[in-house]
């Protein structure tokens, strides 16, 4: 318990660092960190949960109360880590369109103050127009790049948890294969019988194995997809 408690607390030095480098660079921080973030915030609250279970099963520990103590400030820390991302998100997105809309009034300005009053000032006032709407046009592909983006980072984020379940499934079954050779071998069972066993249990570990090569090939071509 000990030790779940310190990887604990080594996931919340990792977040506080990452989350105050993306406050100092909300609009120039890469996309990688906002990914590395939200796989922390995942990690951490797998952690949370399972510290609850253990202090569940051990009520009668000595110790319990000081464990539901860490358990309280790490519940509280998950929280304030997450309201404190979707804000600081929230705060780029913001910043990001502002930027934008900056700009554009800049080439605006920069387009009307540059009028020149020459017989030829209408086709000049057409194509600064046209200039415009191809910014404006541009603007508006920037933001679908992002929420594009987003989605990305959302499929990465399922993928990633759909991974973590089945390395998660496969080292169960791995602890339950041990523990069942065990029993069998304690039952007196037959040699015979638990090389059958161990055969099936190779071809489950196949089955496994071709899964996870189809679940990386689909991200792969989602990525592909995507970009």
């Amino acid at each position: 318990m000990n030790s779940l408690y310190n990887h604990g607390i080594k996931q919340t030095q990792l977040l506080t660092k990452d989350l105050a480098t993306f406050e100092k660079n909300l609009s120039t921080s890469p996309l990688s960190l906002q990914g590395s973030i939200t796989t922390s915030l995942n990690s951490f609250r797998k952690t949370v949960k399972e510290y609850g279970d253990l202090i569940n099963q051990n009520l009668h520990d000595e110790q319990s109360q000081k464990h539901e103590t860490r358990l309280d400030r790490f519940k509280t820390d998950l929280k304030n880590f997450s309201d404190k991302f979707d804000e600081l998100k929230r705060r780029r997105d913001e910043l990001i369109q502002d930027n934008n809309r900056q700009e554009l009034l800049g080439r605006r300005n920069a387009a009307q103050s540059h009028k020149s009053e020459n017989p030829y000032e209408s086709n000049q006032g057409i194509g600064q127009q046209q200039s415009l709407s191809a910014s404006e046009s541009l603007y508006n592909e920037r933001g679908s790049l992002g929420r594009s983006t987003q989605q990305l980072d959302q499929i990465l984020e399922m993928g990633q948890q759909a991974l973590e379940d089945i390395v998660d499934q496969n080292e169960t079954l791995r602890k339950l294969h041990a523990t069942f050779n065990q029993s069998l071998m304690t039952l007196g069972v037959s040699q015979g019988t638990i090389r059958k066993i161990e055969h099936r249990a190779r071809q489950d570990k196949w089955i496994f194995w071709i899964a996870f090569l189809l679940t990386m090939v689909c991200f792969w071509y989602i990525l592909k997809l995507f970009r």
